[in-house]
Protein backbone atom coordinates (compact mmCIF):
# COMPACT_ATOMS: atom_id res chain seq x y z
CA UNK A 1 0.00 0.00 0.00
CA UNK A 2 1.20 3.17 -0.64
CA UNK A 3 0.71 6.04 1.68
CA UNK A 4 1.61 10.12 1.35
CA UNK A 5 3.13 11.72 4.39
CA UNK A 6 4.38 15.02 4.64
CA UNK A 7 7.74 15.18 6.23
CA UNK A 8 10.59 17.63 7.00
CA UNK A 9 14.32 16.13 6.91
CA UNK A 10 16.67 17.67 9.48
CA UNK A 11 20.04 18.58 8.42
CA UNK A 12 21.60 15.15 8.55
CA UNK A 13 18.68 13.29 7.74
CA UNK A 14 18.70 15.52 4.31
CA UNK A 15 22.38 14.76 3.99
CA UNK A 16 22.33 11.07 4.13
CA UNK A 17 19.56 10.58 1.80
CA UNK A 18 21.68 12.80 -0.83
CA UNK A 19 24.73 10.77 0.31
CA UNK A 20 22.99 7.84 -0.19
CA UNK A 21 21.62 9.00 -3.90
CA UNK A 22 25.13 10.35 -4.67
CA UNK A 23 26.49 7.28 -4.01
CA UNK A 24 24.23 5.28 -6.37
CA UNK A 25 25.28 7.55 -9.35
CA UNK A 26 28.82 7.12 -8.69
CA UNK A 27 28.51 3.75 -8.80
CA UNK A 28 26.38 4.15 -12.39
CA UNK A 29 29.14 6.80 -13.50
CA UNK A 30 31.91 4.78 -12.36
CA UNK A 31 30.52 1.40 -13.91
CA UNK A 32 30.03 3.73 -17.00
CA UNK A 33 33.63 5.54 -17.15
CA UNK A 34 35.15 1.46 -16.96
CA UNK A 35 33.01 0.48 -19.99
CA UNK A 36 33.84 3.63 -21.97
CA UNK A 37 37.40 3.22 -21.06
CA UNK A 38 37.78 -0.20 -22.60
CA UNK A 39 35.90 0.14 -25.40
CA UNK A 40 38.16 2.85 -26.25
CA UNK A 41 41.00 0.76 -26.32
CA UNK A 42 42.13 1.93 -22.75
CA UNK A 43 44.26 0.13 -19.71
CA UNK A 44 41.37 -0.97 -17.97
CA UNK A 45 43.99 -0.83 -14.40
CA UNK A 46 43.62 2.70 -15.22
CA UNK A 47 40.26 3.27 -15.37
CA UNK A 48 39.70 0.56 -12.03
CA UNK A 49 40.47 3.71 -9.63
CA UNK A 50 38.35 6.57 -10.72
CA UNK A 51 35.74 3.98 -10.45
CA UNK A 52 36.51 2.90 -6.93
CA UNK A 53 36.76 6.45 -6.04
CA UNK A 54 33.61 8.04 -7.76
CA UNK A 55 30.99 6.68 -5.30
CA UNK A 56 32.28 7.68 -2.29
CA UNK A 57 33.40 11.12 -3.90
CA UNK A 58 29.50 11.85 -5.33
CA UNK A 59 28.15 10.95 -1.71
CA UNK A 60 30.81 13.04 -0.19
CA UNK A 61 29.59 16.49 -3.15
CA UNK A 62 26.12 15.51 -2.61
CA UNK A 63 26.22 15.78 1.37
CA UNK A 64 27.78 18.96 1.19
CA UNK A 65 25.31 20.11 -1.60
CA UNK A 66 22.95 19.08 0.95
CA UNK A 67 24.56 21.25 4.04
CA UNK A 68 24.87 24.02 1.49
CA UNK A 69 20.68 23.85 0.42
CA UNK A 70 19.79 22.82 4.00
CA UNK A 71 17.98 26.82 4.41
CA UNK A 72 16.27 26.81 1.28
CA UNK A 73 14.84 23.53 1.80
CA UNK A 74 14.19 24.50 5.52
CA UNK A 75 12.19 27.58 4.11
CA UNK A 76 10.44 25.17 1.50
CA UNK A 77 9.45 22.74 3.74
CA UNK A 78 8.07 25.36 6.64
CA UNK A 79 6.11 27.54 3.92
CA UNK A 80 4.25 24.16 2.48
CA UNK A 81 3.69 22.61 5.78
CA UNK A 82 6.53 19.58 4.90
CA UNK A 83 7.63 17.70 1.62
CA UNK A 84 5.33 15.24 0.42
CA UNK A 85 6.77 11.61 0.27
CA UNK A 86 4.91 9.00 -1.03
CA UNK A 87 6.00 5.21 -0.71
CA UNK A 88 5.95 2.67 1.76
CA UNK A 89 7.11 3.83 5.97
CA UNK A 90 7.69 1.93 8.60
CA UNK A 91 7.99 3.41 12.02
CA UNK A 92 11.56 2.60 13.73
CA UNK A 93 9.86 0.64 16.62
CA UNK A 94 8.11 -2.05 13.92
CA UNK A 95 11.39 -2.56 12.37
CA UNK A 96 13.18 -3.40 15.38
CA UNK A 97 10.75 -5.66 15.93
CA UNK A 98 11.06 -7.11 12.29
CA UNK A 99 14.65 -7.75 12.34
Amino acid sequence: MVERYRVQLDLFGLMKLLALVGFGVGVIAGLALLIYTVMNGGNIIQALLPMIISPFSNALVTALFGLVSYPFYNWYCNRNRGQVLTGRFLKEQEANQDI
